[in-house]
């Protein structure tokens, strides 16, 4: 589990009306004129984690040995030990995050893959939990990850997994700045019976999809939504995992070994199928105009309309060198006044940093803008943005090309 939220309101709680001197009523008057306070927003980060929270107090109990792959901080081991109970012996594994101070004494700490538990031995654990880690990994690590766990679970022993829904994400054009790509419910429980693990329950948190008319909700539950309450859609969303933002999966270990060879061959798969779309999951701003295209959606930028046209997907890379191509379309030169002047900039940046890895500028007639750069490490959080400079009108593909 990562420190990025899922989503962070704009709306700010209501203030709260003055309160009135002590041993003073208000009068009838005032208390008439005044008007009702707005509800608080909800915080969805929040209610999320109050949701796993209460899937995870019902996992399977009695673990004497939990292994928790992927753990961020105290705050993990203390979440774990308030809402699941006391384990003897809890192994978190972790790659990214550094170890944490004052963690308690049953708390063993791996610094490693969670695709490589090399030191955790076989049939060792009682309950693996991998609490929204699974769409951190790539495929690769996504299958050792699963080879790993069936190898030091106990015959018996669960494993436990919940994530987002990719067909909610990419429906919502939903994207986080660590996630590479989600799983659906049928594949993870696919990819669970090849490791030799059979699903015993799937539940989802978050309804986002309506079951009968099939219309994707929004996420934000601040936002009014006139057949569902919010409390519904937590309820609902228990026994409709697949149109549920997040499912939650726990699976026994059988005594099949793990088909490794179609594991990897599964994810491949899905991550080349998939892969373009986690790639297109760009913002457009509202005052931008749409078009629907043969080759997909395209936005429209007027001329005298200066700034962002679209940006995104806010999603991670691995060390390489890489090259984007933005599509573009600009007005004919007979319509434009400054024919000679550049129209528009494509940049490449990635989250927490103000310097840019590569940039361009379009100049009059070019349709395809490339940039190379290259990135020494994983890095999230990647953002591919055209920017109009408002001199001229054009439309831009709502999709880029990535090849490494």
């Amino acid at each position: 589990m990562r420190s990025f939220p899922w989503f962070r309101s704009r709306r700010a709680p209501a203030a709260p009306p003055p309160a009135a001197a002590a041993g003073e009523a208000p009068s009838a008057s005032a208390a008439e004129a005044k008007p009702a306070a707005a509800p608080p927003a909800l915080d969805v980060n929040v209610m999320l984690h109050a949701a796993r929270s209460a899937h995870l107090g019902a996992m399977p109990q009695g673990a004497k040995r939990l292994l928790s792959a992927g753990c961020s901080g105290l705050w993990y081991f203390e979440w774990i030990e308030k809402r699941y109970g006391h384990v003897p012996e809890h192994i978190g594994v972790e790659y990214y995050m550094p170890r944490p101070d004052g963690l308690p004494a049953n708390v063993r700490w791996i610094a490693n893959s969670v695709s490589e538990m090399t030191e955790v031995a076989d049939r060792s654990c009682d309950l693996v939990f991998s609490g929204q880690n699974i769409e951190h990994l790539w495929p690769e690590e996504t299958a050792g990850f699963l080879a790993e766990s069936a190898r030091v679970l106990r015959p018996g022993g669960h494993l436990v997994v919940d994530s987002p829904n990719r067909i909610v994400t990419a429906a919502l054009n939903w994207s986080h700045p660590e996630h590479t790509i989600e799983l659906s419910l049928p594949e993870i429980t696919r990819l669970l019976r090849l490791a030799g693990c059979e699903p015993t329950k799937a539940a989802g948190i978050w309804l986002c999809r309506d079951p009968q008319s099939g219309r994707f909700l929004p996420f934000d539950p601040n936002i009014a939504e006139p057949d569902w309450h919010f409390a519904e859609r937590l309820v609902a969303a228990e026994e409709r995992p697949e149109q549920s933002f997040i499912w939650w999966v726990e699976a026994r270990r059988g005594a099949a070994p793990p088909d490794k060879e179609a594991i990897a061959s599964m994810l491949a798969e899905l991550f080349r199928a998939h892969w373009p779309e986690r790639t297109e999951r760009f913002a457009v701003p509202a005052a931008r105009t749409r078009e629907q295209r043969t080759d997909g959606e395209w936005v429209r930028a007027a001329a005298g309309e200066p700034g962002p046209v679209f940006f995104g997907p806010n999603m991670p890379l691995r060390a390489g060198r890489y090259r984007v191509t933005f599509r573009l379309d600009p007005e004919p030169a007979g319509e434009r006044p400054d024919a000679g002047e550049p129209y528009a900039l494509c940049d490449v940046l990635s989250a927490g940093s103000e310097e840019k890895l590569a940039s361009i500028m379009v100049g009059s007639g070019v349709r395809s803008a490339s940039l190379a750069f290259s990135l020494p490490a994983v890095t999230f959080g990647l953002q591919f943005r055209c920017i109009s400079l408002g001199r001229t009108g054009f439309a831009v593909r709502r999709a880029v090309t990535i090849e490494e």
